[in-house]
């Protein structure tokens, strides 16, 4: 069954929420409550199931709006005040990249909105690891259904058959990641390459015209070497997300401060300052929260681009689970306060949530 669907029972019971009312917008509640829209509705898009996301405004069908907790220390449900776990950190205070604990399939929503306009694509993507060399890079291997829903409609266009068919030539992707989670290189570029002759020639011979030479074109000049197909590849938001490279060392405190590389549109590459800060307490859900909140680091860029730095920013929010270190969920926005505001989301989340007991060395 595909993820649009409504899942079959709620899991808000977890959770402080807000009735939502007839004629509540997310600026009226946030008002009413005193707390930033934006931080209202990063915090229910961590929480809440993907149809459930709050894009620019409350959907028609959202009953209940998830509020961060008053006291991390009490449950609210029942009043019972629960004994917080702490997150267990590696030597130097490592957040721990244990990558052999990864297979799984993710449920994956973009919106790019600019404007009013507002487009989504959603997707489910599987990660699975499966082999780590003396070096300690990681080899992953990343798949994706064939399946693309645009603005909750199934694909069926010319360009959508198009993409369909470079798809199939780029998955399964095999892409080598270091010991802090971050993508660095692809693996199996030569297959690719070869998936891409069968596929030019057997399959593309179905469609015709100029926008299909142009596409052609446009793809075999990404296929050109593994280089270009590494940069082409750049923009997606799915690889740039999951494999962030959010497993470094963190103070006492468990903050981070470093940078973030991360693109704001289409091969619009900025770089970001950004502080990440561990939740040194798991959740009510038994869940680790890492926090990302970047501003954009100029560097001369924003001027060729006409940005100005204080009007961009990036905000991610990572859940792992606590027990393997893994994403079961994550969110990560990314605005540009121009003259047409861009506002870029992508959503993740873990279809299937297994649990696995490990020891850190």
């Amino acid at each position: 069954m595909y993820y649009r669907n409504q899942p079959e029972e709620s899991s808000y019971d977890k959770f402080r929420t807000y009735k939502i009312k007839k004629g509540d917008t997310l600026e009226s509640v946030a008002h009413k409550l005193g707390v930033d829209v934006q931080e209202l509705r990063r915090y229910h898009n961590m929480y809440c199931e993907i149809p459930d996301l709050i894009e620019g405004d409350f959907k028609s069908h959202l009953e209940f709006l998830i509020l961060a907790p008053e006291n991390s220390d009490i449950n609210t449900n029942d009043g019972i005040k629960k004994k917080n776990k702490k997150v267990n950190l590696a030597s130097n205070f490592r957040l721990p990249f244990l990558p052999e604990q990864t297979n799984g399939s993710y449920k994956v929503k973009y919106t790019y909105e600019v404007e009013d306009e507002m487009d989504v694509i959603e997707m489910n993507v599987s990660v699975k690891w499966l082999a780590t060399d003396r070096n300690k890079y990681h080899l992953f291997q990343i798949n994706r259904s064939p399946n693309i829903y645009v603005n909750g409609k199934l694909t069926d266009t010319l360009i959508s058959g198009l993409a369909g068919q470079t798809a199939e030539v780029l998955y399964p992707l095999k892409v080598v990641v270091d010991e802090f989670g971050k993508w660095i290189a692809l693996y199996n570029y030569d297959e690719i390459d070869a998936r891409w002759g069968e596929t030019k020639n057997k399959k593309l011979d179905y469609y015709y015209g100029e926008f299909t030479e142009a596409y052609i074109e446009e793809t075999e000049y990404a296929l050109k070497s593994s280089d270009t197909l590494f940069d082409s590849l750049r923009s997606d938001y799915f690889l740039r997300a999951f494999f962030n490279g959010i497993y470094v060392s963190h103070t006492a405190d468990y903050s981070f401060t470093g940078e973030v590389s991360f693109p704001i549109e289409k091969e619009d590459e900025a770089i970001f300052n950004v502080q990440q800060k561990i939740a040194p307490f798991v959740d009510d859900s038994d869940s680790i929260k890492v926090e990302q909140k970047g501003n954009y680091a100029n560097l001369g860029l924003g001027i060729l681009y006409g940005y100005d730095a204080s009007n961009v920013n990036y905000d991610a929010v990572y859940i792992l689970n606590s027990d393997t270190y893994t994403i079961e969920k994550l969110n990560i926005e990314s605005c540009v306060k121009h003259n047409k505001p861009i506002r870029n989301t992508i959503a993740i989340e873990l279809l299937e949530n297994k649990k696995a007991i490990v020891k850190l060395k």
